[in-house]
């Protein structure tokens, strides 16, 4: 029987009177990556913080590894965190470390490493996204797209086991889109590692995806592998992945326009 590793269970979250998430419950199997997908501020970066205990849901529980991470202590959190890895989408870089210093925090923090052993982690990891140039800048001086980068690199640098990311490839350029890309395909294929992921990038969805989690204002509508949900005949499902499509459309002109300098 394949093994969960996480398990979300009736959690619901609201903000002033408003429901974001409602009874929201999922398995999450070990070895693969989940797509969490739906309209704008349907709830889903909201659940994904909830996931990786960095938000306490108003009700319900999130188990991982069989553990309810929202009994547990801030130092057992913390301990369990040593095997996660974050990427949200502003990229959470601390301003004031180098691009160096920013990914070997998580090596300094949750390993008992060498300042020898740190620096060629780090050196290799800059080179395989083609950012050891920017070993020395702040992030200020950086794109999004580069910032993004080093967020993955920081985010894989202890080998995790559990991956979270927060619309990994949206509004950044092709180059680092695809190196991104590169990045999280082998990360899928490791049947070791879990990745829960929110984007609204559907074409990225589908070639990266085992299962999807398909939300709408705040209900989790649908939940199943790949295939089944983007080829479904119901309608409301159809009719919700062309709002994701649209959205991310819109998205895109902004982004290029940007680019553009429009």
């Amino acid at each position: 029987m394949a093994e969960n590793i996480i398990k979300i269970e009736n959690v619901y979250k609201s903000y002033d009177d408003y429901n974001l998430l409602n009874n929201i419950s999922m398995d999450i199997e070990k070895g693969k990556l989940v797509a969490i997908t739906g309209p704008a501020g349907c709830g889903k970066s909201t659940l994904l913080k909830i996931t990786a205990g960095l938000i306490e849901p108003d009700g319900g529980t999130v188990k991982i590894n069989g553990v309810d991470i929202f009994r547990l202590s801030r130092k057992r959190l913390f301990q369990l965190r040593k095997n996660w890895g974050f990427v949200f989408q502003d990229s959470a870089l601390i301003s004031n470390l180098t691009i160096f210093h920013n990914i070997a925090l998580p090596l300094r923090y949750h390993t008992e490493l060498s300042e020898e052993e740190i620096e060629e982690r780090v050196i290799k990891s800059l080179e395989e996204f083609g950012m050891e140039k920017e070993r020395d800048n702040f992030p200020e001086k950086l794109s999004l797209g580069q910032r993004k980068m080093i967020a993955f690199a920081r985010a894989l640098i202890t080998n995790p086991s559990l991956l979270f990311f927060d619309e990994p490839v949206t509004g950044i350029d092709a180059i680092a889109k695809k190196k991104i890309i590169n990045m999280i395909l082998p990360l899928r294929d490791n049947p070791e590692i879990t990745v829960l992921m929110v984007s609204h990038n559907l074409d990225f969805i589908k070639t990266s995806a085992d299962y999807i989690a398909l939300l709408s204002d705040g209900f989790l509508f649908a939940y199943g592998e790949r295939d089944e949900i983007l080829k479904s005949s119901d309608p409301v499902i159809q009719r919700i992945l062309s709002i994701i499509v649209d959205e991310e459309s819109i998205l895109a002109e902004e982004v290029l326009g940007i680019l553009r300098g429009e």
